[in-house]
């Protein structure tokens, strides 16, 4: 009897062992992403995985010091700031400061005998500069090198070369010479449509049209601006994406210390799309400026007639007056800096470029 209840748990060992082997292993399905929030304001991150998840643990990574807090502990380190469901597949930070912009987020995940990290990603406050480059932290982890395979010569080599005569230098001499230093990547800047102005050691504008790339030569660091003429929607920074609460015309980026890609999504208001009252015309004049409308077939002229609610585009004459920025029917100057921007006719108007 005593046999065949050892038999019997014996068998059950083996099922729970061998249950406990064939479980589902735990796996990201969705990755947490970049999130942009407004000061004092809500921000979310969220995850979806597969398999039996025991544990989910959100954490926070101040870029400047490298302290890494959990979601828990995170309103102990950062004043102000609320969090909700800090162990869930969605973690909510409420009453953001702008402190915490351009931290890094992750997830750790535990299940099954499997732990494993998300992808790092970032937390923005709308209205701030833009990371130059990803921080020091989110870099990936090198992979460790393939072990060399040892072959008989290889092994007669080392023992050569253990024995101080290997061919490689004089007797007693081991011949090994310092590495040269890694040559510096040279910091270039492209730009999916021509909106890069580069700027100098104070930040301001260079002169220069608006390009697609920008080479900083050998500088260690460089900055420059994005403009449009029309709203950017959403730009993507070497595979970044940041979403602006509203669209802007332009950003900066500054101390730029590597390559950057850049891509941009535009709002595009074209002629064809507004509606426009063609029983109400409207003078346009432009002083140090040309502007186009492309419906109305008027193009790169500094007066003429079109109808209320069309869009012009305004186009400086040079890159001195385009820095003054614009004015309307003698307001403040606007677009600071910018080669050209578009504007809703409502009425008559005068726009004078760098006065």
């Amino acid at each position: 009897m005593k046999k065949i209840l050892g038999l019997i748990l014996a068998f059950c060992l083996v099922l729970g062992i061998a249950a406990s082997a064939f479980a589902a292993k735990v796996s990201i399905t969705k990755q947490p992403e970049t999130s942009t929030t407004n000061k004092k304001g809500t921000v979310s991150f969220s995850i979806k995985t597969s398999g039996s998840v025991n544990s989910i643990t959100w954490h926070f990574i101040n870029p400047e010091t490298g302290e890494d807090f959990t979601g828990k502990k995170l309103p102990s380190a950062v004043k102000g700031v609320k969090v909700a469901n800090p162990n869930s597949k969605k973690i909510t930070l409420k009453k953001v400061p702008e402190s915490m912009h351009g931290w890094v987020v992750y997830c750790h995940i535990n299940g099954n005998g499997y732990k494993l990290d998300s992808d790092k990603v970032m937390l923005l406050v709308n209205g701030l500069e833009p990371p130059a480059e990803m921080p020091a932290v989110m870099a990936p982890a090198e992979p460790e090198p393939a072990p060399e395979e040892t072959t008989k010569d290889s092994k007669k080599d080392k023992e050569k070369d253990d024995s101080g005569n290997s061919d490689t230098g004089e007797s007693g001499d081991t011949g090994d010479t310092e590495a040269p230093p890694p040559e510096k990547e040279p910091i270039t800047v492209s730009c999916n449509t021509k909106a890069l102005r580069m700027l100098d050691k104070s930040g301001a504008v260079m002169e220069g049209d608006p390009v697609s790339s920008l080479d900083f030569g050998e500088e260690t660091s460089g900055s420059f601006m994005v403009t449009s003429a029309e709203p950017i929607k959403n730009y993507t920074v070497n595979g970044v994406l940041i979403e602006p609460t509203e669209p802007v015309t332009e950003f900066k980026i500054l101390n730029v210390t590597a390559p950057v890609t850049l891509r941009l999504k535009i709002n595009r208001v074209t002629a064809s799309s507004v509606q426009v009252d063609e029983s109400h015309m409207c003078k346009v004049t432009c002083s140090g400026c040309t502007f186009s409308y492309l419906r109305g077939g008027l193009r790169g002229v500094t007066e003429g007639e079109v109808p209320a609610g069309a869009p012009i585009s305004i186009v400086a004459d040079s890159a001195d007056l385009a820095a003054k920025g614009y004015k309307i029917n003698g307001a403040e100057p606007i677009n600071s800096g910018m080669a050209s921007f578009r504007y809703i006719v409502s009425d008559d108007v005068e726009i004078v470029a760098g006065e």
